[in-house]
């Protein structure tokens, strides 16, 4: 799209991208949001100044941030230097996580629970003083699956956007619409194949939505928290310059 491709320039002008000392001075802290289900621990990054400003929720893959902690931190500080307040969820409960290290499986049943949990803290930001009425999602993985179900069931999330996600089959049948996306995918995904991005974008389409599908050749799972790569820096400059165009963000 050339309006990305103008943003993606004046990023890399104004020195906007990862590993920028501008976002290194963003560090984030450590709160609680209520939702309906429990309390849930996010890392908030405070964009700066007093203006109203949009809202971010990052929402983690199967292994959650920790493995890759840095990386996700950099990410929310960049997002918080371009005028977006960033928060990265922990979604799953303390029982989805002594399940999964059983070796249980609980994606699925477990899906529309995760999806409304996110819309409750969507309403969270939403509500608090410094919002500026918008609020959108980044997912990654499963949290890609996720944010393209919770941003289907919750009409008040903006816009989305799907790392190497794809269409929420936990509760499809509930998909009549999806906020505008941003799917970005590796071509050589062996966990989640391209194709899967590729059908998320094209429902969207057909249920009347506008979906930006970006390829990444040679890509595989997980480029996006690789900030050092060419292709996460990418994805990375994509994700603000669709961001600020869908939730009306402004760079201090």
């Amino acid at each position: 799209m050339p309006w990305i491709r103008i943003v993606v320039g004046a990023l890399l002008a104004f020195g906007l991208l990862p590993g920028m000392t501008r976002a290194a001075d963003i560090e984030g802290q450590h709160i609680v949001l209520p939702a309906k289900e429990r309390q849930v621990n996010v890392t908030y990054f405070r964009a700066p100044g007093e203006a109203p400003r949009p809202a971010v929720l990052l929402l983690h893959g199967a292994n959650g941030f920790d493995a890759q902690i840095v990386n996700y931190d950099r990410y929310c500080s960049e997002l918080a230097g371009n005028g977006m307040d960033a928060y990265l969820v922990y979604y799953h409960s303390f029982a989805d996580q002594h399940s999964m290290a059983s070796g249980t499986d609980v994606f699925i049943d477990r899906f529309g629970a995760w999806a409304r949990l996110v819309d409750d803290l969507a309403g969270d930001v939403l509500a608090a003083k410094q919002s500026n009425g918008k609020v959108g999602l980044i997912g990654f993985s499963n949290g890609g699956f996720l944010a393209a179900g919770a941003g289907a069931l919750d009409a008040r999330i903006n816009a989305a956007v799907i790392y190497y996600g794809a269409v929420p089959f936990p509760i499809i049948d509930r998909v009549t619409r999806f906020p505008p996306l941003l799917v970005l995918h590796g071509d050589a995904d062996a966990i989640i194949q391209v194709d899967r991005g590729k059908e998320l974008a094209s429902l969207a389409r057909q249920l009347g939505g506008s979906a930006d599908l970006v390829i990444y050749p040679g890509a595989t799972h997980g480029f996006g928290s690789r900030l050092n790569t060419k292709d996460g820096a990418d994805a990375l400059a994509r994700t603000i310059a669709f961001l600020a165009k869908e939730l009306d963000a402004h760079s201090p």
